[in-house]
């Protein structure tokens, strides 16, 4: 439980909105600037890209958002761009942005736009390019000096666009990252680009004016809101230690929901994960945000998919009435001390990167990757022993789902042709692909030979005896979509045996009670091995320690429970298939 006491003393808690960073950048919040509801429109071709932005913009969203993976010819930005520069912008250019933002002001003094009137990013992320793709195709010296010329077009040009995207630690995010990670990689970059422009004469309040700071919300709801408020209050803390008023202490994020937390399989779960992700966005205060369609692990967005994405921040707009709360985390006791804990993990995470050489010697040494892949070890292993709960893959699955996995991308990173600079990159993961992959062994042996893993329930007694059990092994086996042969009980020892060895099945488990298996189970055991030595025999739960030797010694294999690495358990057994 916490109390008014557990916020004494920190400086945030005590300020109003708008009177310091962690509060935002308007006392207002989103009641006089609302957040800006952007869903990316990434076609085939520009002119297709176009048509998709406009169809969003008719239908709710209110910012224009690219991803622009290539250099981009005048025509391709007029095609894509045509009749748009009078909404606010988030177009991620890549590594430069110089030239996209040249063939901008072409196309604002064709369609006669004032650039005064250009909203939004058209950001570079250099650094964030490198650690996603595992190069850069310039040096780095060159691509500093093409977002400082950047910096002064918008100056000298009267546009508040921004040109900087930190986007590094949305990077590691879909790399595994903890939130912690997350926010100290795109701190540690932004301090490495804000180095490389002072180096070339600006200021570092030139520099936060054109910077936007790109989060991705993962799925533990009050850590994703305490993150964003987290990373205000050390940008602020980073801008004072440089000399930066009030202003450059101000930070400007972009938000969008997790690609790693979506499913392949039963993703209209993801419709959920991606509310909670979203609330946490706009209840941490980010100034624009995109919700990644539930369908994008494995196709292309549906014009439903993106229409239940735009739907859900217009929602929280219009019905839910988020836009009236200034600051809807302000004065709890729990998110401002979880706030606080947190920024004080990030400073220190950030300090050991800095004090390893900064944010780009550490990742030329691979040592930023060496953690998020450490935290992204941990996150499978807790899949994989269930502790963390994924529904419809490693929990409560459905099999009767059926998945075309040729539409489904890989994670391999995409490095640039004949790049300079190479660095090991982070590769995008989804923290369930372990036991999709696991799912899909199963499928494809299936369809090869036609032929499964059997699993056959020895369930004993009565069906509220044995109901617990044979339902917690059918969902542990289901999430291999194995076959399970399941009956209402057995009253005898030996007809269970016998049901069991006539099934064909390779394995059995036995269900009951604590209280009725050491009765039960001894002779259970032997009879199932006596007639097929080589069927293996399983025990639902966890047996207790003075008779665990005993049912081992009566042929009992191994226990499965709460407790069991699922995919390990499961990755087994197909071994034993031959599926693997």
């Amino acid at each position: 439980m916490y109390t008014i006491e557990d916020t004494e003393g920190l400086r945030a808690a005590r300020a109003f909105p708008g009177a310091y960073a962690l509060r935002g950048n308007s006392a207002s919040g989103n009641l006089g600037r609302p957040w800006e509801i952007a869903q990316f429109g990434d076609e085939a071709s520009p002119a297709e890209s176009n048509k998709a932005m406009k169809h969003e913009l008719e239908r709710g969203a209110s910012a224009v958002a690219f991803r622009v993976g290539r250099e981009l010819s005048q025509g391709d930005v007029e095609a894509l761009l045509g009749g748009l520069l009078d909404k606010p912008l988030h177009i991620y250019a890549g590594e430069s942005a110089a030239s996209l933002l040249k063939s901008i002001e072409a196309l604002a003094g064709k369609e006669k736009v004032s650039l005064d009137k250009l909203t939004g990013c058209v950001g570079a992320a250099p650094l964030g390019a490198l650690l996603e793709t595992g190069g850069v195709s310039r040096s780095m010296e060159e691509l500093w000096d093409d977002m400082a010329e950047s910096i002064r077009w918008a100056q000298k040009a009267g546009a508040p666009l921004r040109t900087i995207l930190a986007r590094a630690g949305a990077v590691a995010h879909n790399g595994g990252a903890s939130a912690v990670q997350e926010v100290a990689c795109a701190m540690t970059a932004a301090i490495e680009t804000l180095r490389a422009m002072l180096s070339r004469g600006l200021t570092v309040g030139d520099f936060a004016k054109r910077l936007r700071f790109e989060f991705s919300q993962g799925a533990n709801f009050f850590m994703e809101i305490a993150k964003l408020r987290a990373a205000r209050q050390v940008w602020a803390r980073i801008a004072e230690s440089f000399g930066g008023d009030e202003a450059a202490q101000r930070s400007n994020i972009f938000a969008r929901t997790s690609s790693f937390t979506k499913t392949v399989y039963d993703p209209y779960v993801n419709m959920l994960r991606n509310t909670t992700e979203a609330f946490s966005a706009v209840v941490g205060g980010a100034e624009g945000l995109t919700v990644v369609p539930f369908d994008e692990p494995f196709k292309a967005p549906s014009e439903f998919s993106r229409r239940v994405s735009r739907n859900a921040q217009i929602m929280l707009q219009k019905e839910f009435n988020l836009l009236e709360p200034v600051d809807p985390a302000g004065g709890s006791w729990y998110i401002e001390r979880l706030t606080d804990e947190l920024a004080h993990k990030i400073w220190a995470e950030l300090q050991k990167i800095e004090g390893q050489g900064g944010f780009l010697k550490s990742v030329q040494e691979g040592l930023i990757q060496k953690d998020v892949e450490a935290t992204l070890q941990e996150r499978f292993k807790n899949l994989a022993k269930r502790s963390d709960r994924a529904v419809g893959s490693n929990m409560y699955p459905n099999v009767l789902e059926h998945v075309e996995w040729k539409d489904v991308p890989k994670n391999v990173p995409n490095a640039p042709a004949k790049p300079t600079l190479t660095v090991a990159p982070i590769p995008r993961h989804r923290w369930t692909e372990q036991f999709e992959e696991l799912r899909r062994r199963t499928e494809d042996y299936k369809a090869r030979t036609g032929d499964n893993v059997k699993v056959f329930l020895a369930n004993m007694g009565p069906i509220p005896q044995h109901k617990a059990r044979a339902d917690f092994i059918s969902s542990f086996m289901e999430v291999a979509d194995f076959e399970v042969l399941r009956n209402d009980g057995f009253k005898t020892t030996d007809d269970c045996a016998k049901a069991a060895i006539d099934s064909g099945a390779p394995i059995a488990v036995i269900c009951s009670t604590d209280a009725t298996y050491p009765e039960l189970v001894p002779p259970l055991a032997q009879a199932i091995k006596a007639k097929k030595p080589d069927m293996r025999v399983y025990l639902a739960g966890e047996p207790a320690a003075d008779h665990k030797e005993a049912y081992e010694k009566a042929g009992v294999d191994g226990f499965i429970s709460v407790r069991s690495n699922c995919l390990e358990t499961l990755t087994g057994f197909q071994k034993m298939k031959g599926m693997c």
